[in-house]
């Protein structure tokens, strides 16, 4: 049995209906139904998914977990929300791990890693808490360094480290689909300098069973395809054949404009601006993982956004 927790959030739902997609037997710890696993043939247990016992409980010794669940604080407001789901969750899925010898498939993110200003980001030879004015990047570090140290100690495990995620089965929808959804409604978009590290959804479901699988404990990024904010609205217009007007605008005033905002924040306009330039040879070499075509997953995640706008 797989057991998967953030089953209902983007990534959590494409890893599920992969694994049933491969007639494996799946169960999800969730707070709550959604209409993500709506019709899906799956075993779902429904409790507080902080509470110890409940989860000792649902986790069998011969289980495979996949670890999804977090809290991505955008706008940084609940640090609380943020060290429960990312931090004091984590923990505990860890150590009933151990103690029952599950695999363990963690997924953590990019944005934990120490990075250069140049050059190409490596998996980090070690891990330590990344101390940061975002409650995400810090309580995501706390928690990856956690199952690294779980990993040198007995987890059977393994931390896959995504990039930016899109793709399709974006319910909610996540950061990078609802832009996409942004630019696919106005004619008028305003683009800064900076861009991301895109990564197809569906390649990040296929790399969480094949680590599902296997004896090794290791960590992994998961990157896909480089891209910059103008490229990838010009990349949108190209896709829909629509003409859009792009503005760029000068970094400082998109960070005055970011304080009366109530759908960006400091934190994301700081994350475009990083180095997104990731290593992911063992994605490729280990895992098998060859990353899917930028313009396919787009043109995928487009599409599906279109027929489930409910705008």
């Amino acid at each position: 049995m797989y057991i998967v927790t953030g089953a209902t959030g983007h990534i959590g739902n494409n890893v599920v209906r992969y694994l049933l997609s491969r007639g494996l037997k799946v169960k999800v710890l969730i707070r709550k139904m959604d209409q993500s696993l709506q019709g899906l043939d799956l075993e779902i247990a429904i409790s507080q998914t902080f509470d110890y016992a409940f989860l000792n409980q649902e986790i069998n010794a011969s289980d495979i977990i996949i670890h999804c669940a977090a809290y991505l604080d955008l706008m940084n407001k609940s640090l609380v929300t943020s060290y429960r789901t990312n931090v004091q969750l984590t923990k505990r899925m860890v150590d009933i791990a151990i103690n029952k010898k599950n695999r363990f498939v963690y997924l953590s993110s990019v944005d934990v890693i120490q990075k250069s200003k140049r050059g190409l980001i490596k998996e980090p030879l070690s891990l330590d808490v990344k101390k940061s004015k975002s409650y995400y990047k810090t309580t995501k570090s706390i928690a990856t360094s956690y199952v690294y140290q779980a990993l040198q100690h007995g987890l059977n495990g393994i931390i896959l480290y995504p990039a930016a995620v899109t793709g399709i089965h974006d319910y909610k929808p996540s950061a990078a689909g609802r832009e996409i959804l942004n630019v696919l409604r106005h004619k008028i978009i305003f683009s800064i300098h900076g861009g991301y590290n895109f990564i197809d959804v569906l390649d990040v479901a296929s790399a969480c069973y094949q680590a599902s699988i296997m004896s090794i404990n290791d960590h992994i990024i998961l990157s896909g395809h480089e891209i910059t904010i103008k490229g990838l609205y010009e990349t949108i217009e190209k896709i829909t054949k629509t003409r859009k007007i792009i503005i760029p605008l000068p970094l400082f005033i998109v960070r005055l404009a970011i304080l009366f905002s109530r759908t960006y924040s400091q934190m994301m306009i700081s994350t475009i601006q990083e180095n997104y330039h990731y290593d992911n040879h063992k994605m490729k070499e280990v895992l098998g993982i060859a990353p899917t075509p930028l313009n396919q997953t787009l043109s995928n995640t487009i599409t599906w956004l279109k027929e489930n706008d409910k705008r």
